[in-house]
Parts: C-alpha cells; structure tokens; sequence
C-alpha cells in the first residue's frame, strides 16, 4: 500500500473534514466518513494530491501564524477562523477540497442509508426552488445591454 500522507496530515485532515460537514442531527462527521475516500483520491491524479496537500498546507500555515499551534491543537472556534482564512486566501482550492469531501461523504454507502429512500440531489431534479423575484435584479436590468447590437 502506497501512503502519502504522515500520521500529522492524517490527523489534520480528519479535524479539517470535521470542520467541513460535522457530526451533528445524528449525522456522522466527514472526518469519521471521509477520510479513507480523500487519502485515496490523492493517488488518482496530481492535481488531486495537490489539491489534498495544498489544502493540508494551508490549513497548517493559517493555524501557526494566527494561533502560534498545529491546526489539531486548536479549539474548535480557531480551527473555524483558521479555516475562513484559508478560504479568503485561495478561494478556488478551498472550492476544489470541499467538493472532493462531498463527493466522498453524499457516496458513502452509510451517509446514503442515514439520509434514507427519499434522498435526491438537490438540482436539477431535486428540492423546489422558489420562483425569482424580479425585484433583485431591476438594478442590472437599468444598466441596460453590456453589448454591441450587430
């Protein structure tokens, strides 16, 4: 078996995918539920791992320099703050990390149990979704054609 990750990354990639989906409404974390599938997903391809390891990084370098502590060792209110720094940082590999954790945590064959027959996703097919209000974009639509008629 190949391994890529120290027994540190691991531990921090548990508490980061805690942070990301919790345990909580009887529903487990994503530590507990992903964590085997992202490890997994970082051998698939080098923009995977980098992904991965980048975010791992991150998550440290955030946590060292607001807090003086490895990301692990914070209270649950830093490891947030830590987190949002990330995300304001590099918006785009924060998206690319959650994305990857929620197509390990809404697959796995028990978070697909606990959420039961009538689980779906949520567009297109999924939850209704309330009519617009045209209200919210009479401010764009009296900027008038951003374009040259042809």
């Amino acid at each position: 078996m190949v391994v890529i990750l120290t027994r540190i990354q691991r531990a921090t990639l548990v508490d980061l995918l805690d942070q990301i989906i919790p345990n909580e409404d009887g529903m487990p974390g994503a530590g507990e539920i992903s964590a085997g599938y992202i490890e997994s997903v970082v051998l698939v391809s080098p923009r995977t791992s980098h992904i991965i390891l980048d975010i791992l990084e991150a998550t440290e370098t955030a946590a060292h320099a607001h807090h003086s502590k490895p990301f692990s060792d914070l209270v649950h209110s830093a490891k947030k703050s830590s987190l949002k720094m990330v995300e304001d940082q590099d918006r785009e590999l924060f998206d690319a990390f959650v994305r990857l954790v929620y197509s390990g945590y809404y697959t796995n064959s028990a978070v697909i149990n606990r959420l039961g027959p009538t689980a779906r996703k949520p567009q297109p097919e999924g939850f209704p979704i309330s009519p617009l209000d045209p209200l919210i974009v009479e401010n764009v639509r009296a900027l008038g054609p951003r374009y040259r008629e042809t």
